[in-house]
């Protein structure tokens, strides 16, 4: 599946759902599984015709969304430089359906990858102890059961780790335009247009 006026016939779908508030879409918008992907939703739940819908959670949960800022401004960015960071972000970054991950990782690194998430990536020297703030469940669910995933998942995921994955994952480089609440700008180190 995929394209824009699927999703959008999809958007109308979920906007015609009972209790529906908001019915929103991402710059990535496209064609999902009952919701399109990059389709947000907000339901009323006080409202008891409300639906809760599993297709609005996704089926590739955990894609999760990222956000690095760096200290760069748009003017630092130009030209040469752009294309040079383009060009490293594609060389360094391992992207898509069959690439192989840059980190060293052994079989039986998966199932305590998937039991002790984040710490996994840690103590290993993949992430930083900060960054466990910044994902949900802190980066590791209390409820994990790496025996609940098959050997077969688990072998088609082992060169996987490491790379960004394939279909809807991507890395973007963006300008702030606006700050539209500057509260919020300023825990995630945003404070000034160009940045």
């Amino acid at each position: 599946m995929g394209g824009f006026i699927p999703a959008l016939k999809q958007m109308a779908n979920v906007a015609a759902l009972p209790g529906i508030v908001r019915c929103l879409a991402m710059p990535d918008v496209h064609s999902g599984y009952g919701f399109c992907i990059g389709n947000v939703a907000a339901f009323d739940m006080a409202d008891e015709e409300a639906v809760i819908s599993p297709g609005g959670v996704g089926f590739d949960i955990n894609c999760g969304v990222r956000l690095l800022r760096t200290n760069l401004s748009e003017e630092d960015v130009t030209g040469e430089v752009r294309e040079a960071l383009a060009q490293s972000l594609f060389d360094h970054i391992p992207v898509g359906v069959g690439t192989e991950g840059v980190i060293p990782i052994q079989e039986e690194d998966v199932d305590d990858i998937l039991q002790r998430g984040i710490d996994w990536a840690i103590e290993k020297g993949y992430a930083w102890k900060e960054d466990k703030e910044f994902c949900e469940e802190n980066g590791c669910m209390n409820t994990a059961d790496k025996d609940r995933v098959s050997s077969k998942a688990k072998k088609r995921g082992l060169n996987q780790i490491g790379t960004l994955g394939g279909g809807n994952h991507y890395v973007e480089v963006q300008v702030v335009e606006e700050i539209y609440d500057e509260a919020a700008a300023k825990c995630m180190g945003v404070d000034r247009v160009g940045q």
